[in-house]
């Protein structure tokens, strides 16, 4: 099934009209409530966000204020709703991608309404357990099937990938996807940042990993990405969320955080699933973005990765042992996700071209450099394996998995 013709055109007119202020245009082509901001009172110190809720008659109730965007929970006439503000254009991106994803069948929480202010938008949405306080996210499930030992409920896992399958059915061809901000932009946003501008020492140690030495080094395992990413065309894209996390999936695969949903780079979709289930959302990222899982369950006790690193002075090699034993519901998650996409794209999708988008996600989303050298090492050791072995990477992502089968 192709995607739909309109859908790139629909998310240009949206952007267009929020860009020459016309918001009643922007009401006519969603369908969602457009507000204009209210004047606040004199000497009024509330925040542009919180002026706009309470105008409009909503008590904020919970907030959780995060680097990108604040959300949280609020009250009007006794009914809970959920709430982001976020910078206008990336509300803009996120109707477009709520528009583009929901009606294609997806289940995600109604959008009510945008309260404009003049520094950003509110988005008012129906309040879903599973989008906080009832911890009801797919992280939250796989905390208490990792504590008991179980694998996840049926009923949450097959609903979850048959609307995988079914959105494996929209492609597309094209050259820019809405996850592009998660990989080609990245090389200047983060890898020259944070690695290359700074010439971390660690990038050129030479690195044995379990007794096997690596022939290459981080710089060239990153700069190999960073080229990939700089001459990135047309590839193929399949309709996604856009960010696949534990937290952004609710229970009966309700899906949240849209921004980026829409038509997305298929590798980019599998490559973040993958490092979010495998290492990412299960410890790296509520250990060092706690402020984000603040509603949810606490994070499984036993998800850290088995590593230890230490530095050969005489030849200023990195020996490091590495295994990651995921747990049952994790391993049996991940399994099913792969067999999803390698179903629906056969093992092409598996090439020497998805070993970029591997790297990306395991040195582009959290700096390297600020994690404890432990994490670093087990870092370190998976980018090598991804770009070493980058053309069996079917083999190397089941052969990660299936160690959990053994936990």
């Amino acid at each position: 099934m192709t995607a739909p013709t309109t859908a790139a055109s629909v998310r240009q007119l949206l952007a267009d009209r929020a860009d020459a202020g016309e918001w009643a245009e922007v009401e006519a082509l969603s369908g969602v409530e457009v507000l204009a901001p209210v004047p606040p009172s004199p000497g009024s110190r509330a925040t542009a966000w919180r002026h706009a809720l309470a105008s409009r008659g909503y008590r904020i109730t919970d907030v959780s204020e995060l680097k990108n965007s604040t959300c949280g929970f609020a009250q009007r006439d006794g009914q809970p709703y959920f709430f982001k503000y976020v910078r206008a254009q990336s509300a803009v991106a996120e109707l477009a991608g709520y528009l583009e994803f929901g009606g294609a069948g997806n289940r995600v929480p109604t959008l009510l309404s945008l309260l404009r202010t003049d520094a950003g938008t509110v988005m008012v949405y129906e309040y879903l357990p599973s989008m906080g306080l009832g911890r009801g996210t797919l992280f939250d499930l796989l905390c208490r099937a990792e504590r008991a030992g179980t694998l996840l409920p049926e009923r949450e896992v097959e609903p979850l990938l048959d609307r995988i399958r079914a959105n494996c059915s929209y492609r597309t061809v094209s050259s820019a996807s809405p996850i592009d901000a998660f990989f080609a932009r990245r090389v200047t946003e983060r890898l020259v940042p944070w690695y290359f501008a700074r010439q971390r020492p660690w990038l050129d140690q030479r690195v044995v990993v379990n007794s096997v030495p690596q022939p290459v080094t981080m710089r060239d395992a990153m700069e190999g990405t960073a080229a990939f990413f700089q001459g990135l065309g047309a590839r193929e894209c399949v309709l996604s969320q856009g960010d696949f996390s534990e937290t952004n999936v609710g229970r009966g695969a309700v899906f949240v955080d849209l921004s980026n949903a829409g038509h997305n780079d298929v590798r980019g979709e599998l490559a973040t699933a993958f490092w979010s289930l495998f290492l990412g959302g299960g410890y790296l990222f509520p250990k060092y973005h706690p402020a984000a899982y603040r509603w949810r369950e606490a994070p499984f006790a036993d998800a850290a990765p088995l590593c230890r690193a230490r530095l050969e002075p005489r030849t200023a090699t990195l020996h490091i042992d590495f295994a990651h034993r995921l747990s049952p519901a994790r391993a049996d998650l991940l399994g099913r996700l792969l067999d999803v996409f390698a179903d629906a794209f056969g093992p092409g999708l598996f090439d020497r071209r998805l070993a970029p988008y591997l790297v990306m996600r395991a040195v582009g989303v959290l700096d390297l450099d600020t994690l404890d050298p432990a994490d670093r090492a087990a870092c370190t050791a998976l980018v090598l394996r991804f770009w070493n072995e980058r053309d069996d990477l079917g083999n190397v992502l089941r052969t990660l998995v299936d160690h959990g089968r053994t936990r």
